[in-house]
C-alpha cells in the first residue's frame, strides 16, 4: 500500500477520534449543569420543607393574637352586661360573648391541627436535609470525575492533534483536499473495498477497479460515493476467486476527460429504461453534447470513453437533471477544483 493511502488511514481514524474527544470536552458543561440541576432540587426540597413550618408557625401566632383579641373583647362585654339596664341589651352582649368563645375554639382547634402537623412537618425537614447532605457528596465526587475525564480527554485531545498535523504534512496535496472535501460531504473520506464492494456505500464495484485497489496500482476511488479505497487482506476470503461478476449499474457518475486537447467534464445516468450521457466544457460549463441508449449501462455503453477518465465527486445527484444547457457556476468551480494543477 502506498505511503500516501496508509497516512490517510491513519489521518482519518485520528481525526475520528478528534472529533470525539472534542464532542466530550464540549459536552461538560452541559453535564456539569445536569448535575447542578440534582443539587438544585435537593436545596428546593429542604427549603420547601422549611418554608411549610415557617407558615404553620407564622399562622400559629396568628390564631393566638386573635384570641388574645377575642378574650379582651369577651372581658370588655361581661363588664359592660354589669351597667346594662334592659335585657335586650344583656342579651345582645351575651350574644357576641357566645361568638367570640366560639370563634376561640376554632382557632384552638386550627393551633391543634398545625401542632399534630408539625410534627410530620419537621420529619419532611430532617429527611430533605439528609438527602441534601448525601446527594452533596455525591454530586461534588460525580463534579470532580468528569472533570477529571475532561483534563484527561484534552491531554489526549492534544497529543492527538500534534499526531493529525504531522500526517497530514506527509500527504500529497491534491489527495489531501479531495480527502477534506470528502470528509466535510459524507463524514469519511476513505473506504475499505471488501468482496468487491465498497463498505461505505455498499455498491459493488466494476472488477477492474476491484483489482486496481487491490493491486496497490495507485489512488482508486469508488464510482458511487467517490471515497478512497483500499484493501486490507486480513479481511479477504481464504480463497478469493477471480472477480468477473458484472457489477451493479451506479446511477450517477462525474468524470473528466480530455477530448481532441480540450477539458470535458462527464456525466453519466443509469436508469430503469436505459443510461444517457452529457459532455460539458470544462472551462466554461457549457453543454456540448447528450446521448442515450436504451436498456444497457453506461458502464458498457461509454467504457471506451471512460476509460481513462478521473472520477469526480459530486455532491447533488440531481446537478444533471438541472443542467441541461449550463452547469451552474457554483458546480462549475467545484469540480474544476477537482482536477490536477
Amino acid at each position: 500500500m502506498n505511503q500516501d493511502l496508509i497516512q490517510l488511514i491513519e489521518l482519518q481514524q485520528v481525526e475520528k477520534e478528534i472529533a470525539r474527544l472534542r464532542a466530550e470536552i464540549a459536552d461538560l458543561p452541559k453535564h456539569v449543569q445536569a448535575i447542578e440541576r440534582k443539587l438544585a432540587d435537593a436545596n428546593q426540597r429542604v427549603a420547601k420543607a422549611q418554608a411549610a413550618i415557617k407558615a404553620d408557625e407564622v399562622a400559629r401566632r396568628k390564631h393566638e393574637s386573635e384570641i388574645q383579641g377575642h378574650n379582651e373583647r369577651i372581658s370588655k362585654f361581661r363588664e359592660q352586661s354589669l351597667a346594662v339596664k334592659t335585657n335586650d341589651q344583656y342579651r345582645a352582649l351575651m350574644h357576641e360573648i357566645s361568638f367570640a368563645e366560639e370563634e376561640i375554639r376554632k382557632l384552638e382547634d386550627k393551633i391543634l391541627e398545625a401542632m399534630i402537623d408539625a410534627d410530620a412537618k419537621q420529619q419532611d425537614l430532617k429527611k430533605a436535609q439528609q438527602d441534601l447532605k448525601e446527594e452533596s457528596a455525591a454530586i461534588e465526587k460525580e463534579k470532580a470525575h468528569a472533570h477529571a475525564k475532561t483534563a484527561e480527554a484534552e491531554v489526549q485531545l492534544g497529543g492527538h492533534t500534534a499526531h493529525q498535523k504531522k500526517l497530514r504534512s506527509g500527504v500529497d496535496a491534491d489527495l489531501l483536499e479531495h480527502y477534506d472535501r470528502l470528509t466535510r460531504a459524507r463524514g469519511t473520506a476513505l473506504a475499505e473495498a471488501r468482496e468487491q464492494r465498497c463498505t461505505a456505500c455498499q455498491v459493488l464495484l466494476r472488477p477492474q477497479v476491484f483489482n486496481e485497489v487491490r493491486m496497490d496500482t495507485g489512488t482508486v476511488y469508488c464510482d458511487s460515493c467517490s471515497r478512497i479505497l483500499y484493501y486490507d487482506p486480513a479481511h479477504a476470503p481464504e480463497a478469493l476467486p477471480v472477480v468477473d461478476a458484472k457489477p451493479a449499474p451506479v446511477k450517477h457518475a462525474w468524470f473528466y476527460v480530455e477530448q481532441e486537447g480540450q477539458g470535458r467534464f462527464v456525466a453519466v445516468t443509469n436508469s430503469k429504461s436505459g443510461c444517457s450521457l452529457r459532455i460539458y466544457d470544462a472551462q466554461s460549463g457549457r453543454s456540448l453534447e447528450r446521448r442515450s441508449e436504451k436498456g444497457k449501462v453506461y458502464q458498457e455503453v461509454f467504457a471506451t470513453l471512460l476509460h481513462e477518465a478521473r472520477n469526480l465527486f459530486v455532491h447533488d445527484p440531481k446537478l444533471v437533471e438541472e443542467s441541461k444547457d449550463q452547469l451552474p457556476s457554483d458546480a462549475l468551480l467545484d469540480l474544476q477544483r477537482q482536477l490536477p494543477s
